[in-house]
């Protein structure tokens, strides 16, 4: 039979291809290899289409030296077919393909190419010649399709992933019925702060309870629905879901914190988001703030320049942006500083692999750190163990999630899980000082180092007070627990009452993992200062600054942080007297010292009325604080006006 060659190659065409097909015996045996070419549109884009053309040439030649008992097809572009009608076993065919493999990625005969060249190749094993090629060239070119969407260069036999096709095609013709019937169902997994336990947010997880009793999980059914484009609609579902969710919780006066759901790149293409999803926060009367919209980093891989004014966009009206599955493939990293993103969730079987070497960790460290040098938090998903955890807190990880606090949960389980394990609301601690160095609460506890701190009388009856005799660099001090500046932002204040002001004695230090802070009331300059400083740069020292407080007499300090902004405020008796910009976040505190600190002489002096926040207060709050003092029975203070 004189079947026609492609005018390129040499190779069979496809319609010999098809001519060849129907004359074999039905019910007969045949195998089948179909290859791609990747990266070959950047091979012609680069080097030219004469260029190419060269490529296809050599890598037909490679073709039919690697199976020369073979069929070789060229089906038009950067795609080939094989055909084997002979005995052969899947292993010959396996070890075949890999040749091929190894052989393109080689570039031989086209070394002088500087792209990376390679070939993902499906292999369809055993299969019966019936009346209707199409549907033996689609096994194979769905196996084809595995092989490039999990690494290109290799190969996938159709046997092995069969079961998930023909699953996905189940899925395909049930989804509109299954959005319709409400089969989909949202869950919310608890992002957990990395240093306290307070809820940092709820995380959306869908699920698919199908009608014949199987749960599928997202990570089935959203890849596929990313690729056939029902994920807008169910998209659009999860997020209305959510907002009634939200109504529901606030109603009952159940805090969710903060909501993060994943919105999909068609989504981010819509001309109609904004409006949409202003329409919907109003209708279930939703703040944008209470929600934080979740695009995944593998969005960014194509399309992204399309998506990039909607991003940006949301964010001006409101809506907090995170990038999630950082580390699939980096495809974000170009866009953190080009973006407004609030929070990087890195992945989870990324950090799985990371942790694993000292590499690994370094390199994931590194990251984080640049995030957070970026004013965006950090959170770490798919924990499982207390020793990751730890290490994660050392690289500044605001939150995380997964196994080791809890698996995706039903609303109702969600909230009562909240409830019994975690905290939503600011956190306040107080020390009293009156009997012993516990909190009110009695949750935390100071440590006495040295025997030259007494407890005594305070500011006022209510308050008692502690007194340090001063001493050697690291004696006559106070240890606290260090969860007390577990979060970013915070808000500290007390009363002070110096009896002698030494220069650069701290009355209260904090060590971080890489640098610390430390509220001096007296320096060199004849200032108070609270100065932070990072160990990453040389002489990065962020001082504020206020005129210096009074040897024997009771002054009020507060300091705030707000790890959003960056800006560091510090009041004195009430009013707010100094505020500095660009402040790092410190991550990870390790230790807290009351009284003194590791560099210099303690401090000889009263403390009273020490208070803990984990959040900025405002200035508002800080002056009714300091009049609540102020009015006090037996405040030993003297007011000040302004």
């Amino acid at each position: 039979m004189d079947y026609e060659q492609d005018y390129l190659t040499g190779l069979w065409n496809r319609q010999a291809m098809y001519a060849y097909y129907q004359s074999l015996e039905p019910g007969s045996r045949v195998h089948f290899m179909f290859l791609d070419l990747d990266n070959f549109k950047s091979v012609n884009d680069i080097y030219g289409h004469n260029e190419g053309d060269a490529l296809l040439a050599t890598v037909a030649g490679i073709l039919r030296q690697c199976a020369p008992n073979a069929h070789s097809v060229r089906m038009g572009g950067d795609e080939f077919v094989l055909i084997f009608q002979e005995e052969i076993s899947r292993e010959e065919l396996c070890e075949i393909a890999q040749r091929i493999i190894d052989r393109v990625e080689s570039k031989e005969g086209a070394e002088h190419i500087l792209t990376n060249i390679s070939v993902s190749i499906g292999i369809l094993y055993d299969e019966k010649v019936g009346k209707n090629l199409e549907e033996t060239l689609l096994k194979s070119d769905m196996a084809m399709y595995h092989a490039k969407g999990n690494g290109k260069g290799r190969y996938v036999v159709f046997s092995d992933i069969a079961d998930i096709v023909f699953g996905e095609l189940e899925m395909e013709k049930k989804q509109q019925q299954a959005l319709e019937n409400r089969e989909f169902e949202v869950r919310y997994l608890p992002i957990v702060m990395a240093q306290t336990p307070r809820l940092y947010m709820a995380q959306t997880y869908v699920v698919w309870n199908m009608a014949d009793g199987r749960c599928r999980e997202q990570e089935e059914f959203l890849p596929l629905f990313e690729k056939n484009g029902f994920i807008k609609e169910l998209g659009n579902w999860v997020i209305e879901k959510v907002l009634q969710d939200i109504s529901g919780s606030r109603e009952k006066n159940l805090s969710m914190e903060k909501v993060g759901v994943r919105i999909s790149r068609l989504q981010l293409l819509s001309g109609n988001l904004l409006s949409w999803l202003g329409k919907m926060l109003h209708d279930y009367r939703v703040k944008a703030e209470e929600i934080e919209l979740e695009i995944e980093e593998s969005d960014f891989t194509r399309g992204k320049e399309e998506m990039l004014p909607n991003i940006r966009a949301l964010h001006q009206n409101g809506y907090k942006i995170s990038i999630i599955g950082v580390g699939g493939d980096f495809a974000s990293l170009r866009y953190w500083d080009m973006l407004p993103i609030d929070t990087l969730k890195f992945q989870g079987e990324y950090l799985e692999h990371a942790l694993q070497s000292y590499k690994g960790r370094r390199i994931a460290k590194t990251l984080m750190a640049v995030g957070r040098e970026l004013k965006m938090d950090i959170v770490a998903e798919g924990v499982t163990s207390r020793e990751d955890s730890l290490f994660l807190i050392e690289c500044g990880c605001n939150a995380m999630g997964g196994d080791f606090f809890s698996s995706p949960l039903r609303l109702e389980d969600f909230q009562s899980y909240v409830k019994a394990n975690l905290r939503t609301e600011m956190h306040v601690v107080e020390f009293p000082f009156w009997t012993d160095y516990a909190a009110v609460d009695s949750t935390y506890s100071a440590v006495p180092l040295g025997r030259g701190v007494h407890l005594t009388e305070g500011i006022s009856d209510n308050w008692g007070g502690v007194l340090f005799e001063g001493g050697e660099v690291k004696k006559n001090v106070l240890e606290l627990p260090p969860e007390l500046l577990a979060s970013d932002s915070y808000t500290i204040c007390m009363w002070i009452k110096p009896l002698e002001l030494n220069g650069w004695t701290s009355v209260f230090y904090a060590r971080y993992s890489n640098g610390y802070t430390s509220l001096v009331p007296c320096s060199i300059d004849r200032f108070s200062i609270y100065r932070v400083y990072q160990d990453d740069f040389v002489n990065d020292y962020h001082d504020i600054q206020v005129r210096m407080i009074q040897r024997n007499k009771w002054s009020f300090l507060c300091v705030s942080y707000d790890a959003t902004s960056s800006i560091g405020r510090l009041y004195l008796n009430g009013r707010l007297a100094s505020v500095t910009e660009e402040i790092s976040r410190l991550p990870a505190c390790r230790q807290i010292l009351l009284g003194g600190d590791p560099f210099q002489q303690s401090f000889h002096g009263y403390v009273s009325g020490l208070i803990f926040c984990d959040s900025v207060m405002t200035e508002m709050e800080i002056l009714n604080l300091y009049h609540d003092f102020c009015k006090d029975s037996g405040f030993a203070g003297e007011r000040e006006e302004f």
